[in-house]
């Protein structure tokens, strides 16, 4: 056999090695990367450093939270979904990044469904329906009927197109017959300053980021969703309570990876998130955000991923929400 048919004939061993020792190659390999849709200082911001500090200790290498805010996610996916398939690069989502944004923007540029890959429950995220003090309405009711006889006059705020406060204040007004207006904002941070100053009049959004504004009296909270075991909320009616289903645990966070990731490593992610979350400082730190630690299998979070797009679906095309 001529020295060129050898080395062709060599070709499957030495393709069949390369693949077996890729399969071998240790994870993690190098650093990892926790792609985060929120500026420094937002919610999954302070979900997601914490939680790189526990996987930093238990896998042995730096785990740094890259920041990409803005355009409902996108941005945020964009960077996972052009990441190698290693595992090295995961994201902190919530279920609008996971379930509702391809009813929002009809060019995504990521498919949920096929991008994403689910690695493991972070948390359920309380929420808090919350007006400007100087808004004269003390209850839910007394919003509703204000935002009827000044239709189009109301606005809310919202940390970006897409988003939970986005999509779940939209549910509320279709429940509640109302017009009031959407303006978006790059963060939650942001929109919060802007419900602070007056600039807007409502804000749904997670009971961490309202309560300190709550408690100085600048703003005012008429319904939470689900109830809550804080001081500053004691008391305050459900949205469920005052005839508007649908926002009981609807705003979760998670971490995923891009597909195509070796289910091995998505189950040594698990195990460690698993692991992380089990620990009395991060659930310090969790409850401490006013949210309830949730960790289940990555195939348990899929399932409530597949359920999550099954019962938004038709209801985000009833609502037909289109991005600002």
């Amino acid at each position: 056999m001529s020295p060129l048919r050898r080395a062709i004939a060599l070709l499957p061993v030495l393709a069949s090695l390369a693949g077996s020792a890729l399969a071998q190659t240790p994870f993690p390999a190098r650093p990892l990367t926790i792609v985060v849709n929120g500026g420094a200082g937002s919610l999954p911001d302070l979900f997601a450093r914490p939680l790189a500090d526990r996987l930093r200790q238990a896998l042995g290498q730096p785990v740094v939270v890259d920041n990409r805010p803005g355009a409902g996610g996108m941005v945020a996916m964009q960077v996972l979904k052009s990441a190698p398939a290693d595992g090295h690069t995961l994201a902190l989502v919530t279920n609008a990044h996971a379930v509702w944004n391809p009813y929002v923007f009809p060019k995504l540029g990521y498919d949920p469904a096929a991008d994403l890959l689910p690695v493991s429950p972070v948390a359920v995220i309380p929420m808090a329906l919350a007006v400007h003090a100087k808004l004269p309405a003390t209850t839910l009711e007394e919003l509703v009927a204000l935002a009827k006889a000044k239709p189009g006059q109301l606005n809310y705020a919202s940390s970006s197109n897409g988003s939970p406060p986005h999509v779940l204040f939209e549910l509320f007004k279709s429940q509640s017959g109302t017009d009031i207006v959407h303006v978006p904002f790059k963060t939650g941070p942001d929109a919060l300053t802007s419900v602070a100053a007056g600039d807007t009049q409502v804000y749904l959004a997670a009971t961490s980021l309202l309560e300190p504004l709550v408690k100085d009296g600048r703003l005012r909270v008429l319904a939470v969703s689900p109830a809550v075991d804080n001081p500053t909320f004691r008391g305050v009616p459900t949205l469920a309570s005052r005839g508007h289903p649908g926002f009981e645990s609807a705003v979760w966070l998670g971490v995923v990876a891009r597909t195509g990731v070796p289910a091995e490593v998505v189950a040594r992610l698990n195990r460690e998130i698993g692991a992380a979350l089990q620990d009395p400082a991060l659930q310090q730190a969790i409850a401490g955000h006013g949210s309830i630690a949730w960790h289940d299998s990555a195939e348990a979070f899929a399932q409530r991923i597949a359920a999550d797009r099954a019962r938004w679906n038709p209801l985000l095309q009833k609502l037909n929400i289109q991005a600002n």
